[in-house]
């Protein structure tokens, strides 16, 4: 495996991988089928175009830009722990320097971000959504990206549903549970990793084009590579660690890092994620090597939150 000092090879994918649109979802799929196929065997991960969505992730970045210079509202009027919350607690606002990933040693990642859920679009639990009504902006835009990702992540279950076993239940994903990550990355002391390597908690990641290089995968024999999104409208979709519990280990989890390319004292990066869950109240599942489905009696909600704690993250009191 490589090193984070070692070179790490770009990994062109603009003009190279399926094109998906919202004219025929349903037809683009069922005909890159083989494509996903290989790219899930070979990288351990799906890549995608969607035409015209780095535009929509260009004007979601600047509408969070703009809500974290606001003075009157402030952000931070929103800090997740007071937002009202469906389950999890882990909504709202999350200030600079306020997440320790378990490889960091103790240093907080330097960047910000807000958790935007399916629930809180739809104010459910009701004043969950106010922080997208004091940002309307933000709001309008989280929307369109939230329901174009989730869209096309639910199409994505199902072909990866059916390469586990034929007896596969639905993996029921949740636009409630579910949760758009908008990060603002910004330099500290000329650190060059600005998020250590690690994978997602979730079923299903959709990776939106990121501001600048320096997302990282590594592939499935273990080299590291750096896909080429920035600017393009590659959209990349991970494997999340419930999806590896569930499918008892026929695919592993998407490992990826950031860093900072190339070096610079007033770096800004900035990166939207949307993480696909079932249904935290649902019990956990997964089908065995010998195709037989087993229900346990933790649910998912559980599996979150032991990720949260590994991540140096406790989510709050749920409120409702």
């Amino acid at each position: 495996m490589q090193n984070a000092g070692n070179a790490v090879r770009l990994m062109p994918l603009a003009g190279r991988v399926p094109v998906v649109t919202s004219r025929s979802p349903d037809e683009d799929f069922k005909a890159s089928a083989s494509d996903f196929a290989g790219q899930l065997n070979e990288w351990g991960f799906m890549a995608f175009e969607i035409p015209g969505i780095n535009d929509r992730i260009t004007a979601l970045h600047s509408a969070f830009g703009a809500a974290c210079q606001s003075r009157s509202p402030r952000l931070t009027d929103f800090h997740y722990i007071s937002v009202p919350q469906l389950g999890g607690g882990n909504h709202g606002f999350f200030p600079f320097a306020s997440e320790i990933p378990r490889l960091a040693k103790g240093v907080a990642d330097p960047k910000g971000f807000i958790h935007v859920s399916g629930a809180m679009l739809d104010d459910i639990p009701v004043g969950s959504a106010a922080v997208l009504h004091a940002f309307p902006q933000l709001g309008a835009t989280a929307r369109v990206v939230f329901d174009t990702g989730f869209d096309l992540a639910v199409r994505f279950g199902d072909f990866v549903r059916k390469l586990i076993a034929d007896s596969a239940p639905d993996l029921r994903l949740s636009r409630h549970s579910s949760i758009l990550r908008i990060l603002h990355y910004r330099n500290v002391d000329g650190r060059e990793i600005l998020a250590h390597e690690h994978s997602g908690i979730q079923m299903l990641g959709v990776q939106f084009p990121p501001s600048d290089r320096g997302l990282q995968y590594i592939l499935n024999n273990g080299t590291w590579v750096e896909p080429e999104l920035t600017g393009t409208d590659v959209v990349l979709c991970n494997i999340g660690a419930m999806l590896t519990y569930a499918s008892d280990n026929r695919f592993r989890s998407s490992t990826h890092r950031v860093h900072r390319v190339p070096p610079s004292d007033d770096y800004e990066r900035w990166s939207t994620v949307l993480f696909i869950h079932p249904n935290h109240s649902d019990h956990q599942w997964h089908i065995s090597l010998r195709g037989e489905m087993e229900e346990g009696e933790v649910i998912w909600g559980d599996f979150v939150s032991g990720g949260l704690r590994k991540l140096g993250l406790r989510p709050a009191r749920a409120t409702d």
